[in-house]
């Protein structure tokens, strides 16, 4: 699915327009939509619906909503919150409202009394913006929308919740709390971002007729990770295949009290279907990793002939992961540089690595092949010698930049994790819930990439995929046991689950 900016979306209503639909055509379909979804999900027969109105055409949204409810047998009342529509077509629609018995209250004629409609109603209808909202507001909509959260109604915002840069997700000052988002065509870009997605709710998608003809031509700032797209690309395995078929996966994982960031990448590498997978570790380590996985095979790695040993492990490996609880130590620091400028395939770099690697950006620069950098904002921060909150007020500009400057696929991990390839190309992920942040969930899905890689999957594919098998793992681990109790170890185990699924 694709997700939309506010001039991508504008621009796909044009071309509507000139296709021969007119623009309040859209416009009373959207609110037919709102309509219809509050008559199926609410008993509105005695129950005060308040529809907050701006003066623009999120506002006419509004106008349109009230006459249909009206026809459904509901009490309707509109609130201008921000006095008469500007726009042409919002006043057509306000004008409509005449013909009706629904109420129509100015926040200019009492201000008060706006502020008593909203704490009474049962239903609330957020049409105050829409996706024209720039970052400002006065205070009395300030005020409007303070009340508006504080109030106990229902609450469904109409296209996004008013208070929402469309574009970055941003919320600079107050912003309306919808429990259900109304959105139409598709998805916005700011519904899939923090703080905002946060503000949203339960987002819901509403075709109001616009051709999807011309929505597949419709150029879009980011594209969401949808099911069928794992599923279309998962290919099943033909009889007269060997391991050498499915690719050999190189981990330099772990140091001493971190064995088991070893040993969860390992597990996931052989849970995804990778031929071999060959682990690299110190001889600190060696005895619990192998103790805990049997199927890889091992190079222990000594200080003395390290160059020499890490020659002959990458001589037949397909794909790398390096990194994950390996530490950056003097020894670690040796062994990331030395892979990332000889080693000749994909490499997913993750966690340590990429921390020594932001000592030396040129590391990057100097790549022999294609690399996949799985980052969680704080060590984003790092490689880019600025803030956590900066990383997450830019997520999507950062992670496409990042990509394209230094020719990698990025993986910029969170709520909503980004997934940039090297063409500028950016998807984003909605599977995953907030019990999945617990260490040794990082170290999983670098596995999982990496299993991947090494099976011939192209990296931006590659880490798309993981991601979104990553997050429904997670899911699958909340239903079955709860955010608070599950771990990373769980998440594994519903691997077999999913490829089962696939398979069939």
């Amino acid at each position: 699915m694709k997700a939309l900016s506010k001039q991508q979306m504008q621009t796909l209503e044009q071309r509507a327009v000139e296709e021969g639909i007119p623009y309040i055509t859209l416009m009373e379909r959207a609110g037919g939509a709102v309509a219809e979804y509050i008559v199926k999900h609410h008993n509105i027969i005695g129950r005060r619906i308040v529809i907050l109105c701006g003066k623009g055409n999120n506002g006419g949204d509004g106008f349109a909503t009230a006459r249909h409810l009206e026809a459904e047998g509901a009490t309707v009342i509109i609130a201008l919150v921000d006095g008469l529509p500007k726009t042409d077509i919002a006043k057509e629609t306000l004008s409509k409202i005449r013909q009706t018995k629904i109420q129509v209250f100015s926040i200019i004629d009492d201000e008060e009394f706006i502020y008593q409609l909203i704490q009474s109603a049962d239903i609330l209808v957020d049409c105050i913006f829409g996706i024209g909202f720039q970052g400002k507001m006065d205070e009395r909509i300030m005020q409007v929308l303070e009340t508006a959260n504080l109030c106990g109604a229902d609450k469904i915002a109409v296209d996004i919740p008013s208070g929402i840069t469309c574009n970055n997700g941003a919320v600079e000052s107050v912003c309306f709390k919808a429990d259900v988002t109304i959105t139409f065509t598709v998805m916005k870009t700011a519904q899939l971002l923090s703080p905002a997605k946060e503000y949203c709710g339960n987002v819901l998608v509403a075709d109001v007729g616009i051709p999807p003809e011309l929505v597949n031509q419709q150029e879009a700032d980011i594209e969401v990770t949808e099911e069928w797209q794992i599923v279309s690309a998962f290919q099943p395995r033909r009889q007269d295949t060997n391991k050498g078929d499915y690719g050999r996966l190189l981990c330099v994982c772990g140091q001493e009290g971190m064995a088991g960031a070893a040993v969860m990448s390992g597990r996931a590498a052989l849970r995804c279907g990778a031929g071999l997978v060959h682990m690299a570790v110190p001889q600190e380590i060696y005895p619990i990793v192998a103790g805990q996985l049997n199927e890889p095979v091992y190079t222990v790695l000594y200080k003395e002939s390290l160059y020499k040993q890490l020659d002959k492990a990458m001589e037949k490996a397909t794909a790398c992961v390096i990194g994950c609880g390996l530490g950056t130590g003097f020894m670690s620091k040796e062994i990331v540089t030395y892979i990332l400028t000889h080693f000749g395939h994909p490499i997913v770099v993750d966690a340590d690595a990429l921390n020594i690697v932001a000592e030396n950006m040129e590391l990057l620069e100097n790549a022999k092949k294609s690399f996949i950098l799985t980052p969680h904002p704080g060590e984003m921060a790092r490689l880019l010698k600025t803030t956590v909150k900066d990383i997450q007020r830019h997520r999507l500009q950062i992670a496409r930049e990042f990509a394209q400057k230094y020719g990698v696929t990025l993986v910029l991990k969170g709520s909503g994790t980004v997934i940039a390839a090297e063409q500028g190309k950016l998807s984003i992920n909605l599977t995953g819930n907030a019990g999945m942040a617990k260490g040794g969930s990082g170290d999983i899905l670098a596995g999982m990439i990496g299993s991947m890689l090494a099976q011939g999957v192209e990296p931006f594919e590659a880490a798309r995929t993981a991601v979104y098998l990553h997050g429904k793992c997670g899911d699958n681990c909340a239903a079955r046991l709860s955010q608070t109790a599950m771990l990373p170890t769980d998440m594994i185990e519903e691997l077999p689950k999913l490829f089962l699924k696939f398979e069939k």
